[in-house]
C-alpha cells in the first residue's frame, strides 16, 4: 500500500469523524440524562414541600422565589439538607405509604426563616402615654 493513497486517507478520515460524532453524540445523552434527574429531583423535592408545608407557607415560599430569589435559596437551603435531597426516594415512600405527614409547616416558621436570612430581631412596643417606644428604652427610661 502506497501512504499517499488519497482513498486511505479519505477513509482514516472518515472513521476519526465517525468516532467523534459517537462521542459527542454519547456525552449529548449524559447530559440529557443527567438534566432530566436534575428536574425530577426538583420536581420531587417540590412534591415533598408542598406535602410538608401549609399551603399559605408553600406559596408565601413560592413568592420569596419570584420576588427574592437570594432569600428563597437561604430559606430553602435551611428546608432541605443534603440528606433530604439524598434520601428523596425514601421520604416519597413514606408519604405515601402514610398518606402524608401529622403536622405541616406552618407560614410563622417561614416568616422566622425569612427574617433569620434577612437578619430582621423583632421589637417589643410598649405604649405609655401616647408614646410608643421599644422595651430597651422603657426598661432604661426613669
Amino acid at each position: 500500500m502506497n501512504e499517499n493513497d488519497p482513498n486511505l486517507d479519505q477513509h482514516e478520515l472518515e472513521k476519526i469523524r465517525m468516532k467523534k460524532m459517537r462521542a459527542i453524540m454519547e456525552a449529548k445523552k449524559r447530559k440529557e440524562a443527567a438534566q432530566e434527574r436534575i428536574v425530577s429531583v426538583a420536581e420531587k423535592i417540590d412534591f415533598v414541600l408542598k406535602v410538608v408545608l401549609e399551603q399559605d407557607a408553600y406559596n408565601h415560599l413560592k413568592n420569596l422565589n419570584t420576588n427574592e430569589p437570594y432569600v428563597y435559596q437561604a430559606v430553602y437551603n435551611e428546608l432541605i439538607s443534603p440528606d433530604v435531597i439524598q434520601n428523596i426516594d425514601y421520604l416519597l415512600a413514606i408519604i405515601q405509604s402514610r398518606g402524608g405527614v401529622p403536622r405541616k409547616i406552618p407560614l410563622d416558621a417561614i416568616i422566622f426563616l425569612e427574617r433569620k436570612v434577612k437578619g430582621i430581631k423583632g421589637k417589643i412596643q410598649v405604649k405609655r402615654g401616647d408614646d410608643m417606644m421599644d422595651l430597651s428604652s422603657f426598661l432604661t427610661k426613669e
